[in-house]
């Protein structure tokens, strides 16, 4: 039936076109600008949304890679030759296929966005349901994932915010529960990495050439890693040497972005290409996922915050 589904849309994709368009929609939701709503809500707005959004991107995905790399559930059009994906969404379609990376992001994101603000702002559940769906539906049109995979996705990313609630409340400012919240969180992401870094993978061919090669899927590990020790370490640190107040000027927000994405583009424009030179795939993959979230919770607050003590 999900083949069928994705044969149908293929039709569609070839008859009518719109390829141009999800494949569109689908980098645009799922590009750094979406990561900026986080940031710039914990740097200015509201720290508690930023990072009750922020715990639900982070460890959304490493429980993706997680799922992903358990189940080693193959792309919908291996060993189906009718079904013909769109080549540029093809060739960015890393590894497995279960669950839907791109959906649990902007679930994460905008569902998470709408389920904070849900009592605030209810008008806001609908457009932000909306981007999930068309996102999710592109994942389908394209031919990389099958309903299946953004289902799940979006299953397990609303339990996530209903878990997050309840763990954030707990919390409170009590800072007893929130230093186990770390220890917990950083025992999680280290057993997750050891499991997916040593765990057996698969090795099947087809026309002589394997499929997903059991060396670069244990790569997910290295960006499990990355990303859960840059949640936990990036929040703990905030918390325990800058713990900024959001309550300020428009001028001292404006700041704060500025100097945000300042940083945030030295790392992607620079440190980056620096990077996938000088060391190898794993490691690489490690500090992509690390180092623009680390820095979003810990570092660009030191530094705007010590500007400020400055200016002061």
């Amino acid at each position: 039936m999900d083949i069928d589904y994705l044969i149908f849309l293929q039709g569609l994709r070839q008859d009518w076109g719109g390829e141009t368009f999800f494949a569109l929609i689908s980098a645009l939701v799922t590009s750094p600008l979406t990561a900026a709503i986080p940031a710039i809500l914990f740097w200015c707005i509201n720290k508690n949304a930023g990072l009750f959004i922020l715990f639900n991107s982070i460890c959304g995905r490493v429980i993706n890679d997680l799922i992903k790399g358990t189940l080693c559930i193959y792309r919908p059009w291996i060993g189906n030759e009718e079904l013909i994906p769109s080549a540029a969404a093809q060739e960015k379609a890393s590894s497995f296929s279960l669950p839907s990376g791109h959906t649990q992001f902007t679930t994460a994101v905008y569902g998470g966005f709408a389920f904070f603000y849900r009592r605030q702002l209810p008008q806001l559940i609908v457009p932000c349901a909306a981007i999930i769906l068309l996102v999710a539906f592109s994942r389908n049109f394209l031919g990389v994932h099958t309903p299946q995979d953004v289902l799940v996705s979006i299953i397990y990313s609303v339990a996530l915010m209903f878990a997050a609630e309840k763990i954030f409340a707990w919390i409170g400012r009590d800072e007893g529960r929130r230093f186990f919240v770390f220890i917990v969180g950083l025992i999680a992401v280290s057993t997750i990495f050891m499991w997916l870094n040593f765990k057996p993978y698969p090795e099947d061919f087809i026309n002589g050439k394997v499929i997903v090669d059991p060396l670069a899927a244990r790569t997910d590990a290295f960006d499990a890693l990355g990303f859960g020790l840059a949640f936990f370490l990036g929040w703990f640190m905030e918390l325990k040497f800058v713990n900024f107040k959001t309550n300020v000027s428009p001028i001292v927000r404006l700041r704060r972005i500025i100097i945000g994405f300042a940083v945030l583009g030295v790392i992607y424009v620079a440190i980056y290409p620096l990077l996938k030179i000088f060391v190898g795939v794993a490691a690489y993959k490690f500090f992509k996922a690390f180092l623009p979230f680390y820095s979003m919770l810990f570092v660009i607050p030191l530094i705007f915050t010590e500007v400020e003590r400055r200016f002061k």
